[in-house]
């Protein structure tokens, strides 16, 4: 028999609530993410917001709610919300009472994702992630995939400094290292290199990654042997303590005619969203260990690790799952 145990906290950090395209003007959706009920909806002239899901008059749940202009107005008794979540006015046409606010969420919204900050105290985010090039400057927009996953934003961030699992779990032909890991507050950079045919039939990709927080891995790729270029992103958004949706997307600089350019995306976000499928049974199957014994190759987990530290408002703890035969 062996204990199992999980990261028992959410990580403090950007998190992707939504594609852009799945919240339309008008349009209330309610979603869930960080072990709470949501609200995202965007008002008639375009801004998305992200609020508490359940009316601080009477509690009704604003999923049944509607945009009106620039408010949300609760369908229980008609009370309206504006952007700070303060009520603006009332069903009754009466005094609005000063008490009447409704708790919202910090977003960005740009390369086609709505993302929230989350802090367990609720404070205002002190860092961003980047904004990506897109058609404008000659790159595709994203192609998204997602599956839910039984695991924590820690652990599905940790591949981007798992090197050694590459070759074991994808059946690359050969992996590397290209540098040492860089940490500059929120911000890791790590880089590496794989082979994923060897032998003759040689194709080499050189990645450079920046983990903006757990929730935001951007990763560029360059493939030498056709000139191409990708950004890839890895996000991990935390629906409570135990589960994440993982989005992936795939951005291809423009490459030759469009019809191929799209399809070497199309190709590109299958195998992303492959290598991910491959991964998620040893997330869901694992335990957290949290003083591996290290081998040689590795790589630098122990520091990817120390990096971790600063995203949690204590110390990282784990929680004792049931108990599994070995």
């Amino acid at each position: 028999m062996v204990d199992n145990f999980r990261l028992a906290e959410i990580p403090l950090g950007w998190y992707t609530v939504a594609t852009s395209k799945e919240v339309k003007p008008g349009q209330v959706l309610p979603v869930k993410y960080f072990g709470q009920e949501l609200i995202l909806y965007r008002t008639e002239t375009g801004e998305a917001r992200l609020v508490d899901a359940y009316c601080p008059h009477m509690g009704a749940h604003l999923a049944h709610g509607k945009v009106q202009g620039d408010t949300l107005r609760c369908s229980f008794h008609g009370f309206e919300f504006g952007g700070d979540g303060r009520c603006v006015r009332t069903g009754y046409g009466k005094a609005v009472p000063r008490k009447a606010k409704l708790g919202t969420w910090p977003i960005r919204e740009h390369n086609g994702f709505v993302f929230a900050w989350y802090h367990p105290e609720r404070t205002q985010p002190d860092w961003d992630i980047p904004v990506l090039p897109g058609p404008k400057e000659g790159w595709t927009n994203f192609r998204t995939r997602q599956i839910s996953v039984k695991s924590h934003p820690q652990e599905t961030s940790e591949n981007s400094v798992d090197v050694g699992h590459f070759v074991e779990v994808h059946g690359f032909g050969d992996s590397w290292y290209n540098g040492d890991l860089e940490v500059e507050g929120h911000l890791l950079k790590n880089a590496y290199g794989i082979d994923y045919l060897g032998g003759k039939l040689s194709l080499i990709c050189n990645f450079r990654v920046e983990v903006h927080g757990l929730g935001y891995s951007l990763v560029r790729v360059n493939t030498p042997r056709f000139d191409a270029n990708f950004n890839l992103l890895i996000l991990s958004s935390p629906v409570d303590e135990d589960n994440v949706i993982l989005r992936t997307a795939v951005s291809v600089r423009n490459w030759g005619p469009r019809p191929w350019t799209l399809f070497v995306r199309e190709a590109a976000s299958f195998g992303l969203n492959k290598e991910v499928g491959e991964d998620a049974p040893i997330w869901e199957a694992k335990r957290y260990v949290e003083k591996p014994i290290l081998a040689e190759g590795d790589g630098p987990i122990a520091e990817y690790r120390r990096y971790c530290k600063q995203f949690y408002a204590q110390p990282a703890v784990t929680a004792k799952l049931p108990v599994v035969a070995a």
